[in-house]
């Protein structure tokens, strides 16, 4: 970027008016599908998109926090676009969970000794390689800068700067060691993958992932904050309690008509032929749902044993 265009950047996201959204391409050129975008949601808080799973920012004097990290192969274009944002280091990292799309920045974090505070079940699975058949893939192991240096169990706070952070562990939703944020003062929520805005959601039925605790999960969110707090999802674009209950009231509609199939004893491939989300297929976004169904009705199953 030219000198002109970064401070204009910059004011734009410290000076500008909260729900600015501005995008941002490498060297004039975009390195990925899906470009670098950042919505500015109050004076100290940013939500960033394009790297993986949303980023949530923090800006304070002298010093960065990051909510999750997107993905691996963007840690260096993220750590350059929050450069355009504030020169100041990554002071802490928060993982709302395992997931890669999500850890990508620990290692690269964790070698300036960057705070990363996690769940206790969030440290176990990134120190180890194992397959997990819900996502179907092996799911790899950081090295030791990329695992969590500071876990809890169950909720906790987090000071920093005028912000405070107030976080709770949600057992057994997407995955076993979700958490969501929340700063009160702000009244903005970081859900992390326990909400999913215009796709269907990851079930990691492999760690106790389940769409109906899913479901539970959002409840539990609809309870944090009020019909004005700003969500920051795990993916898709930031919304209000009003697309969250939406959200909640289609999983709990497509998990009771998988749990009717459970108990008819139905194959996967019997389910996928009814088409239990046919309805819901045609909104934006939400196509393709095999994998989707596949893990929803994996976790069932599971969860029945």
């Amino acid at each position: 970027m030219l000198r002109s265009n970064r401070r204009e950047f910059i004011r734009s996201i410290l000076g500008g008016a909260a729900g600015l959204t501005i995008s941002y391409s490498l060297h004039g050129q975009t390195r990925s599908p899906t470009p670098i975008t950042a919505k500015k949601l109050t004076e100290r808080i940013v939500a960033v998109s394009g790297v993986g799973g949303n980023v949530g920012l923090v800006i304070d004097r002298n010093r960065l926090l990051m909510i999750d990290g997107g993905l691996s192969d963007r840690a260096s274009d993220l750590a350059g676009f929050i450069a355009q944002i504030s020169p100041d280091p990554v002071e802490v990292l928060f993982n709302t969970h395992y997931h890669f799309d999500h850890v990508g920045s620990n290692e690269y974090l964790g070698k300036s000794r960057c705070r990363i505070v996690a769940h206790a079940n969030v440290k176990q699975r990134l120190g180890v390689t194992f397959e997990n058949p819900a996502m179907g893939r092996t799911m790899s192991a950081l090295s030791t800068d990329g695992l969590p240096t500071e876990i809890f169990g169950t909720s906790g706070k987090l000071t920093f700067g005028p912000e405070t952070l107030e976080y709770e562990h949600v057992p057994n939703a997407h995955t076993d060691g979700d958490a969501f944020v929340f700063f009160s003062s702000a009244n903005v929520l970081h859900t992390g993958d326990l909400l999913w805005v215009g796709r269907y959601p990851v079930i990691d039925y492999t760690v106790g992932g389940s769409l109906g605790k899913m479901a539970l999960a959002l409840e539990r969110l609809d309870n944090i904050g009020d019909d004005r707090s700003q969500i920051i999802p795990g993916h898709g674009p930031v919304v209000g309690k009003t697309e969250l209950r939406q959200i909640r009231e289609m999983w709990l509609e497509i998990n009771q008509r998988l749990e009717n199939h459970a108990r008819a004893g139905r194959s996967l491939s019997e389910v996928l032929a009814s088409g239990p989300t046919k309805d819901f297929d045609g909104q934006p976004g939400l196509q393709n749902p095999a994998d989707f169904i596949r893990q929803a009705y994996g976790g069932l199953l599971r969860s029945d044993r």
